[in-house]
């Protein structure tokens, strides 16, 4: 077995282990740089397996401890998980080091050591969640995510927090408790917990016709409990208020990195568990595909009805969350490769834009996005110019990532006759949308204040004038 096999144990046990030191520390600098320190390793490891990956091909299946299946648990990595490994560790490094100002300013002294240490123990849980190769471990990380989800949204420690977590709570744990539900379901028909031991079972129980509703319950459930973790439209309600209402940092992992961890969930058990025949058999490609082109249209019309930026950056997640539940819908192998592109571009794009508002509200001293933000890139110019980068690629202006997916998408569109009509209207009206909300923003922020405009022409006037 190559060494590199053992990074993923390595990296959650690294970052679980100095979660749990990181609040003993009165320092809380101590706590920073130690989860610095940890993610970068855990990118360092990510990025090596990848790159054994690339040159190898094929996946690995690392069994935890000397208890083989069914009882023991598995972990089972390939280049796609150590490439969303890499990738969700470079996100939350640079959204922590980034959104530091906001931190330093939001979050009480007294916290900020266990602010850090639940960073880790989000980080943990996605990664397993990538990794593992067991749908109770699954489950068991899932609360984890959860509950470090939501104390990280609380960590501003404001009334608006309050009511955003207590909502956020409420609706994890109803998504939570429909993926247990099915959980208990289909262990109670294949006796097994590990991906290739479910997969196998419930193939052979294809064709046994006394299984096939629960099967389709189990499926059902599942779905629609990833799907409300997603904030899946239309069960998106809790996250404007729990994206605008916490800190920065805390916005873009949640945006950028939480949602994507459960949608990634949900396809390793659509093509790992429940497998193709089934998902279609069932409907749940049609299903997600339909809630997908809705949350493209609902997500965009909230996000233009939004006056502050942050939620309006926060609604346009829930657009850019239906394109990759639109591409997963299609069913084909196509399909899935725009969504992951979507998934990667946005888990990069939407940190960026969370960013780059703070830095615009600060420069502007509010962030409601009329006249208000006038004038506010020339002011801080590196926040201006990462909204821009950040917004073309949402709207999918060519030579931006957002393009290059929507292109993809409408190529896999064109593969599924019966839905290349719906994908492709969706994909053009939820894009006229995008810019009708983010080109106005964009515009708004290197416009010229008259004022200000006016006292500079005074200012050249002078200079020009003789002596």
């Amino acid at each position: 077995m190559a060494f590199e096999y053992n990074f993923p144990l390595f990296s959650i046990l690294l970052v679980m282990a100095s979660a749990l030191v990181m609040p003993l520390f009165k320092n809380y600098k101590i706590a920073r740089n130690l989860h610095i320190a940890v993610v970068a390793a855990v990118g360092v490891f990510s990025l090596a397996l990848m790159m054994r990956f690339m040159k190898t091909g094929g996946t690995f299946t690392y069994m935890m401890g000397h208890y083989p299946a069914p009882w023991g648990n598995e972990l089972r990595f390939g280049l796609f998980e150590s490439m969303m490994a890499a990738l969700f560790s470079v996100v939350m490094l640079l959204a922590v080091i980034a959104g530091q100002g906001r931190i330093e300013l939001e979050v009480k002294p007294s916290r900020k050591s266990l602010y850090y240490s639940l960073l880790n123990m989000l980080l943990a849980s996605m990664l397993a969640l990538i990794y593992t190769n067991d749908i109770f471990t699954a489950y068991v990380f899932i609360e984890i995510n959860t509950i470090a989800a939501c104390a990280i949204v609380l960590a501003k420690d404001s009334g608006e927090s309050l009511l955003a977590t207590l909502r956020y709570l409420v609706m994890s744990l109803l998504g939570s408790g429909l993926f247990l539900i099915s959980v208990a379901i289909i262990y109670s028909i294949t006796g097994h917990l590990l991906f290739s031991s479910l997969q196998t079972a419930i193939v052979k129980l294809g064709g046994n016709e006394s299984y096939r509703i629960p099967l389709m319950m189990a499926g059902v459930l599942m779905t629609f409990g990833l799907c409300v973790k997603s904030a899946v439209f239309p069960f998106h309600t809790w996250l404007a208020d729990a994206h605008s209402s916490t800190t920065t940092a805390s916005s873009s992992i949640l945006s950028g990195l939480v949602v994507k961890s459960y949608i990634i969930l949900l396809v390793k058990i659509y093509y790992r568990v429940l497998g193709v025949q089934t998902v279609e058999s069932t409907g749940l490609f049609q299903v997600i595909f339909v809630l997908g082109i809705l949350g493209m249209m609902f997500g965009s019309f909230n996000a233009l009805k939004e006056k502050e930026s942050k939620r309006m950056i926060a609604y346009s997640s829930v657009a850019q969350i239906g394109y990759i539940f639109m591409g997963l819908g299609l069913g084909n192998v196509i399909g899935l490769s725009a969504a992951f592109f979507h998934l990667i571009a946005h888990a990069f794009t939407k940190p960026l834009l969370f960013l780059a508002e703070s830095g615009l509200s600060d420069a502007a001293g509010h962030s409601r996005l009329n006249a208000d933000l006038t004038g506010a890139g020339y002011k801080n110019r590196i926040a201006g110019i990462s909204y821009v980068v950040g917004a073309f690629s949402m709207v999918g202006i060519p030579l931006f990532a957002g393009f290059t997916a929507k292109w993809y998408m409408a190529g896999a569109a064109f593969q599924m006759p019966s839905k290349t009509l719906p994908a492709l209207i969706a994909l053009a009206i939820s894009t006229c949308l995008n810019a009708m909300y983010y080109l106005p923003v964009v515009l708004t922020i290197y416009k010229r204040n008259p004022g200000e405009a006016a006292n500079q022409a005074r200012q050249c006037r002078s200079r020009l004038s003789p002596m």
